[in-house]
């Protein structure tokens, strides 16, 4: 991350206890960088305490100085007594101002597009009679350990530790005690004073008569000339009469410029206090010059006088004793802008909303907590509110107010631990984020909204303000009326699986994405040609790093801003749906990114996070996982969840990886884990969070389905919640692609031994509602293209891969195939490109792509391949018994088994003629589908269109017909029942 050198000029005052030393001064132009990142802004180091010409410091038992002229006095008797020489050498003491206990400032990151300050180069005034060499200032900077930003905004690898940062100021300061120590007056020798050498260590001190002392005194005593009563503020403080109460005390004042006040609305705004019958009003405008207070007539009345040179402005407003509605007249070098204050306005939240959330019952966190545009007292801006229990401070900051986090400090609800404010004048497209501090001195951390609606595109990390999608006028109510009963288990469901970002790309514009609105035309157009019932989307939520392809999210509730805005997300989903097309989406409640913006450590603690290492981090990825022990954590995913199906109309959502959620032990080695309260390695919160997460979404969006991808044995995932189930509408099939991949992978010498993983996977096909996914996972990098996984020359590799993709549309279950395995893509997917569509021009690639749609068409049109995919009755093997040819035969029945299918798949090179297949029925059989027809690029072998069953026994039926059997090939018949009834018809 650049960064340029901004000048932020701090006084450091190093006085030891030698009174003719006390106005010896370092003067250090210290280096801050501007704001170039996402984060906050360069904030000027805070002074509250003026020079020692202005405020005297505090003597035990004297009375607060009236004047400046009792302050010449304090200092002067003050002097006299610190001067007093001692035995020992005093400990030197470089004040850093009135901050000298307190942290350097703060710089914040500034997200893109922020305006940024131009750098000059850093000066270095020592005085040479304090210091007997110069500080080398800039190479302390310059060194390692040293925080030249304050602000930790810088992104951070996965894992990476957090280290202790220390400002440039304090590395100098501890650099200047450390190496130019102060001796005190008692240790230095008339020889040392003279000289500047110190004397003999063993030389003995030297007595001092009653005269010499009061010498030494007078010397000690400086004479500084009384100034004139000022008029305005000294150093940046005013001082105030001790005989009224202060409008501004020091310590806020304090608690304001270091942005740690613990209550800003208690200090800003109008309140009631000061002197009789006068209200009080402050406000923070680091910009502006003057600030007068006007009531709702727009009359003035008050000024308020600036009591900080840093923007700090109060005054009383006499003669009225409660507060009213106001605005402020602020003047800056723009000019004069009338503005709402934000500390006039009431809670963002209600009572029963921070009970609700308190009690991790509240599901719709999304239309609480985050930025939303509203009108909050006729006033038009945003309201922000944010879970940080642990923080001891939390301010908006962004390009409304400068990245400042002393400008906008927010309200805590401690009933419910949201932080809270309304932002007037906050517009659409706004960047910000919330700037927390964990504890008062503490360097806070810049973070964005977990619940932001949009965010910048990576690799800027700053939330922006955006609408709820209340005004985007959908057209798909015929759509979302009939989705539950378009999404049943009796229903054809074959999801075309797309990484939005690697689909298809803009070759002549520098290889772009295409956004959502082009995706609408051309995905949507490419699926309903193709035939699939539904796109299922890789995740959808941003993501810094684009080789995560979505899995490791940085803002759950934030539709990737790569391809568009959260309303052109909602185009995308209304284009498809009235298309006819579901949308479902992969969804990742497992772990998240770990980026310093994001959720972990968000207020200084494990917040969303697990606590325990043995259960808050991912073994294989190392990244944290969620802590679903904490109900505003399982609250803020199940919020999610709905708010997708609620604000987008997703039609699903797909949890993959499910195991590590669901046992203790998964991935992880006798010792790493502990057990539950049971004694067992399930994850008791995980499971209570799966089941509520489902049951919660089928009843708020009934046809909605939320899809498993679990590789342990645990069985009942789709078995409804009531009956001990998990509640899933479905799982995917993962053993069955892995097996029936391993067979075909073998050579076609050896597969008759290995018949059984063509055959097991039917063994459990009804115990689930299963999905044969053909996805990501088996075509990424590493994994191999899929015609690259087959055996054989290049034509029996298309064919053994046509004849898989038929028996699969065939089996029961539903399908899945991923982009690009629809045309036997012969390269492994890389998500930085584009498919391979060129492909398209080879026979064998548009063959396979010819198939895939005919094959869907099949699937839809006819019922026996999908009515019964949850019902053993639909489904029967005729013959599996045949190794020694690689033949598999079986029946797929509708509900009322009044129709049927014969398929028949042969994984060898030769070709089987006169092979007999019995059959429920006797008649013609047409053949309604071969692969290795011409059309598909295969050798146009086969039964000459169809047989004719005879009345001979076969695999245990009456019936049989004989057939032609293409090498690597599925063929699928079906009983020309309209045929059959014209032979039956008598002669006239």
């Amino acid at each position: 991350m650049t960064r340029n050198n901004k000048p932020d000029s701090t006084e450091f005052e190093a006085a030891g206890n030698k009174g003719t030393d006390a106005s010896a001064k370092i003067k250090i132009a210290e280096t801050s960088p501007p704001k170039t990142g996402k984060g906050t802004a360069t904030r000027k180091k805070t002074s509250l305490k003026p020079a020692v010409s202005a405020i005297p410091p505090k003597v035990p038992g004297a009375a607060k100085a009236s004047s400046p002229i009792e302050a010449e006095k304090r200092i002067g008797k003050n002097e006299k007594t610190t001067a007093r020489p001692t035995t020992t050498a005093a400990a030197p003491r470089v004040s850093l101002g009135a901050t000298a206990m307190r942290p350097s400032p703060v710089q914040r990151e500034t997200p893109v597009g922020a305006k940024e300050t131009d750098g000059t180069p850093t000066s270095i005034a020592v005085d040479r009679k304090s210091s007997r060499s110069a500080i080398d200032a800039m190479s302390l900077i310059q060194s390692p350990g040293v925080d030249k930003s304050g602000a930790k905004g810088r992104v951070r690898g996965l894992g990476a530790k957090k280290t202790a940062h220390r400002s440039a100021a304090e590395v100098i300061a501890r650099t200047t005690s450390r190496d130019h120590p102060r001796p005190s007056a008692a240790s230095k020798t008339r020889t040392e004073k003279k000289t500047g050498r110190p004397s003999r260590p063993d030389a003995p001190a030297s007595a001092k008569s009653p005269a010499s002392e009061m010498k030494t005194k007078s010397r000690l005593t400086p004479k500084v000339p009384i100034p004139p009563e000022p008029k305005g503020p000294i150093a940046g403080v005013e001082l105030q009469a001790p005989t009224s109460s202060p409008i501004v005390e020091e310590q806020a004042i304090a608690a304001v410029l270091d942005a740690e006040h613990p209550d800003p609305f208690s200090f800003f705004g109008m309140h009631e206090g000061g002197a009789k019958d006068a209200l009080i009003v402050r406000a923070f405008y680091p910009e502006a010059s003057a600030i007068e207070v006007l009531d709702d007539a727009g009359s003035v009345v008050a000024t308020l006088r600036k009591v900080h040179d840093e923007g700090l402005f109060a005054g009383e407003i006499s003669g009225r004793t409660q507060p009213f509605p106001y605005r402020l007249r602020v003047t800056t070098h723009s000019g004069k802008a009338d503005i709402d204050d934000p500390y006039r306005f009431p809670p963002v939240l209600s009572d029963k909303d921070a009970q609700e959330l308190a009690r991790g019952q509240c599901f719709t966190i999304y239309k609480l907590l985050g930025a939303h545009l509203v009108e909050m007292d006729g006033v038009p801006g945003a309201t922000f509110a944010v879970w940080a229990p642990n923080a001891s401070h939390v301010s908006v900051v962004g390009d409304f107010n400068n990245w400042d986090g002393r400008r906008h400090g927010m309200r805590m609800r401690h009933d419910c631990g949201v932080w809270e404010i309304f932002l007037p004048g906050v517009k659409v497209g706004s960047l910000y984020k919330y700037e927390i501090k964990h504890a008062r001195g503490m360097v806070p951390e810049v973070k964005s909204d977990p619940c932001a609606f949009h965010t910048e595109l990576p690799f800027g990390t700053a939330s922006i303000i955006y609408g709820d999608g209340a005004a985007f006028r959908w057209r798909d109510q015929d759509w979302i009326g009939n989705r539950k009963t378009s999404a049943g288990s009796d229903k054809p469901l074959s999801f075309y699986e797309v990484h939005l970002g690697s689909w298809r790309r803009k070759p002549e514009e520098d290889n772009r994405w295409l956004n959502y609105r082009e995706m609408a035309d051309d995905l949507v157009s490419y699926c309903a040609d193709m035939g699939f019932t539904h796109i299922a989307l890789l995740p959808v939520s941003e993501h810094i790093h684009d080789d995560t392809v979505g899995y490791l999210p940085s803002s759950l509730y934030a539709p990737t801003n790569r391809y568009g805005t959260p309303d052109d997300f909602r185009y995308f989903v209304d284009a498809c749906h009235k298309a006819g097309i579901g949308v479902v989406a992969d969804w990742a409640p497992n772990y998240f990114s770990e980026e310093e913006h994001g959720l972990a450590f968000f207020d200084g603690a494990a917040l969303y996070e697990h606590p325990n290492a043995r259960q808050g981090r991912d073994p294989d990825w190392n990244v944290p996982l969620y802590d679903l022990t904490r109900s505003e954590v399982a609250n803020y995913l199940i919020s999610n969840a709905l708010y997708w199906f609620d604000y987008f109309h997703l039609d699903g959502l797909r949890i993959g990886g499910l195991a590590k959620m669901l046992y203790l032990d998964y991935g992880r080695s006798e010792g790493e884990w502990s057990p539950n309260a049971d004694g067992g390695n399930d994850n008791l919160e995980a499971l209570a969070f799966i089941r509520q997460l489902n049951d919660l979404v089928a009843k708020e969006h009934p046809g909605a389905m939320m899809i498993a991808e679990d590789s342990s044995l645990r069985g009942d995932l789709t078995k409804p919640t009531a009956e001990g189930g998990l509640g899933f509408a479905y799982r995917w099939n993962t053993s069955w692609v892995y097996d029936t991949l391993r067979y075909l992978g073998r050579h076609p010498v050896y597969r008759k031994y290995y018949q059984f993983e063509l055959t097991n996977p039917l063994a459990y096909a009804f115990d689930e509602k299963f999905i044969l996914p053909v996805s990501y996972e088996h075509v990424s990098i590493g994994q191999g293209a899929m015609p690259n996984k087959l055996p054989g020359d290049y034509w029996q590799r298309f064919a053994t891969l046509r004849a898989w993709y038929a028996s699969m549309y065939a089996l029961p279950n539903k399908k899945l195939l991923f982009m690009g395995t629809e045309f036997a893509q012969d390269r492994e997917w890389n998500s930085n490109i584009s498919l391979d569509w060129h492909l398209l021009e080879n026979q064998m690639h548009r063959g396979t792509q010819g198939l895939i749609r005919d094959l869907n068409k099949l699937y839809v049109d006819n019922p026996a391949l999908h009515e019964s995919d949850a019902d053993p009755s639909g489904f029967e093997w005729i013959d599996t018994a045949d190794d020694d040819s690689s033949v598999i035969s079986f029946l797929r029945f509708t509900k009322d088994r009044a129709r049927f299918l014969v398929v028949v798949t042969h994984i060898t090179p030769a070709v089987r003629r006169d092979y007999r297949i019995g059959v429920p029925q006797p008649g013609r059989y047409r053949e309604v589908l071969n692969t290795d027809a011409e059309v598909y690029g295969g050798g146009n072998q086969g039964s000459e269109g169809g047989a004719t069953a005879e009345q001979h026994w076969a695999h245990g039926r009456e019936h049989s017909i004989c057939l032609t059997l293409p090498p690597y090939a599925t063929v699928i018949l079906e009983l020309d029942k309209e045929e059959n009834q014209e032979e039956k018809k008598p002669e006239k």
